[in-house]
């Protein structure tokens, strides 16, 4: 065996520091068989004091810190004060709980950090999660949170008490077979603080909710302040997501569905609605649906966005819907290559039709071009406004609408006088204004379609290049709009036309239907003459020539 001074010469040589010598003499003399017990026993006790002054390290670390000039200058109730209002991003902020122990303790013990850690993370399907997640909960009492998972809630099933906080709740669900099971339990938890829900529905097993207008409701006192209620996916609306006081109802198709029942389903089941805002990319329903009209007393706007102009789907949810003339009702179309007719687009005749229509006093219509888009050139947008609201109750918005029933591309023309039949049964509709961009122009016959339409109108506003067309209507068949008392003319191309004005106003004249009130904008260059203007002012009431008419 090496005696002493040979363990402290290879030491030497391999750097480390020699063995003191009161431990080199328990070596001295012994066999190797005692060297190796002595030895272990030294090895031992010098471990428990590798352990000892670890630890007094890291007390001595904590006093040091302690004496930081953060530290030492702020209380810990104003550190948690400033961890209150730290927003964390993504989960890699937990880094700061890693700055010191006083930190780590003073965020375990911020609900609000935790709170904001739960909105920012998305549970995914990590193992991770379902450790970490539960544990942000906890921290985060007593405060309501936020929580968005995109893989599996099992971890809420087997602690159902970590949802009673929840406030918001965004959950992706996957189309497969156990998927309907878990959505159930997962609706039966009691969740009293939940005021929104957003569900998302992801895979293409079109079966995982086949039996989806046979499930029960979800049960009131579970959820007694969900409101607001977000549905991305064709197959998601079903009786189980009926809350019963949601007020706020969101619904993207998201891919092709052909069914209406489960959504009337869900709608009939959601009494309280006041809000129904719809993404729709179907191309058309089932059309022998045998199905009530759905009430919906409550609802202030209702909001339909149609990208399909194959099939009639606003016409045949409208159909069954029962919007009341009290609500806002928004329809935005995409026309393009459809066959069905702008007047056919919401249901407008008696008794099936849609209430707001039957309401309405006012019409404003803007045919707009723009030459900059190659794909959506032409935009009709259309307003209705009832008595004593300036907010309109009726908007719609039409994109590429010159297209005849052929699906062939038509004249401007001919889609405004489509249009306008569609208020051919309004019978309180008594003021249109018409607003057509440059470049738009309307011949005479479908200028008769449209004021038609309108049969009691008492006050038309026109904006148009040129207002030829309209005069020889007007001029024709003065006696087919008895009751109009009021015009208003813009055209860019006046100077032309003031003959043409004078004739019209003349001939309503000698049938006893005289105007009280005449407003013209034309030409700035060539107004009109003084003699025009003394005659017009003999027949009418008020005369005034403007720069521009406000619409």
């Amino acid at each position: 065996m090496a005696v002493p001074d040979e363990l402290d010469m290879a030491d030497s040589s391999r750097g480390l520091p020699p063995l003191p010598q009161e431990d080199l003499a328990l070596l001295s003399g012994l066999q190797p068989h005692e060297v190796r017990a002595v030895a272990e026993s030294k090895i031992q006790a010098y471990r428990v004091m590798i352990e000892n002054i670890n630890g007094y390290i890291v007390q001595l670390s904590t006093i040091q810190n302690t004496t930081v000039p953060l530290h030492a200058s702020l209380p810990p109730e104003v550190l948690m004060n400033v961890f209150r209002h730290i927003l964390p991003t993504c989960r890699s902020d937990l880094r700061l709980t890693h700055v010191c122990k006083l930190w780590r303790d003073l965020i375990y013990r911020t609900p609000e950090f935790w709170a904001d850690m739960l909105a920012a993370c998305a549970v995914t399907s990590r193992p991770i999660d379902h450790n970490t997640v539960p544990s942000y909960i906890l921290r985060s009492s007593p405060l309501p949170y936020k929580l968005t998972i995109t893989g599996e809630y099992d971890f809420l099933l087997d602690m159902p008490s970590l949802a009673s906080r929840m406030s918001s709740l965004s959950v992706h669900v996957p189309r497969s077979t156990n998927s309907l099971y878990h959505l159930a339990q997962l609706l039966h938890l009691h969740m009293p603080l939940l005021e929104t829900m957003q569900c998302w529905a992801y895979g293409w097993n079109q079966s995982w909710l086949v039996d989806r207008t046979h499930l029960p409701p979800p049960r009131g006192q579970n959820f007694p302040r969900l409101r607001k209620l977000a549905l991305h996916g064709a197959d998601l609306p079903s009786r189980a997501l009926a809350f019963p006081y949601l007020e706020d109802l969101t619904f993207d198709d998201g891919t092709y569905s052909d069914s209406l029942l489960p959504l009337l389903v869900l709608l009939e089941n959601c009494p309280q609605l006041r809000m129904l805002d719809m993404n729709i990319r179907a191309p058309d329903w089932e059309a022998d649906l045998d199905h009530d009209p759905v009430p919906l007393p409550h609802l202030q706007i209702c909001s339909l966005r149609i990208h399909d102009p194959s099939g009639s789907w606003a016409y045949d949810f409208l159909e069954r819907v029962h919007v009341p003339a009290t609500a806002q009702l928004k329809v935005i179309n995409w026309f393009a290559g459809s066959t069905a007719a702008l007047n056919e687009l919401i249901p407008s005749s008696p008794p099936a039709s849609v209430e707001v229509l039957q309401a309405i006093n006012a019409v404003t219509i803007h045919f707009q071009y723009d030459r900059n888009d190659r794909n959506h050139k032409w935009t009709l947008f259309a307003s209705g406004f009832v008595p004593g609201d300036p907010k309109p109750h009726l908007e719609m918005t039409i994109h590429d609408p010159c297209y005849t029933i052929f699906g062939e591309e038509g004249l401007p023309s001919w889609a405004l006088s489509n249009l306008a039949l569609l208020f051919s049964n309004s019978p309180s509709l008594d003021r249109l204004r018409l607003r057509l961009d440059s470049g738009i122009a309307v011949t005479a016959d479908d200028w008769c379609t449209i004021l038609n339409a309108f049969r009691s109108l008492s006050s038309l506003t026109v904006h148009i290049d040129s207002c030829r067309h309209l005069l020889t209507a007007l001029r024709k068949h003065p006696s087919d709009w008895p009751a109009l008392r009021r015009l208003s003319i813009s055209c860019h191309n006046g100077s032309g036309v003031h003959e043409g004005l004078l004739s019209a106003i003349e001939k309503r004249a000698r049938e006893g239907l005289g105007l009280t009130y005449l407003a013209f904008s034309g030409s700035y260059k060539k107004p009109l003459s003084a003699h025009r203007m003394r005659r017009l002012r003999e027949l009418v009431e008020e005369v005034t020539e403007v720069d521009e008419l406000e619409l």
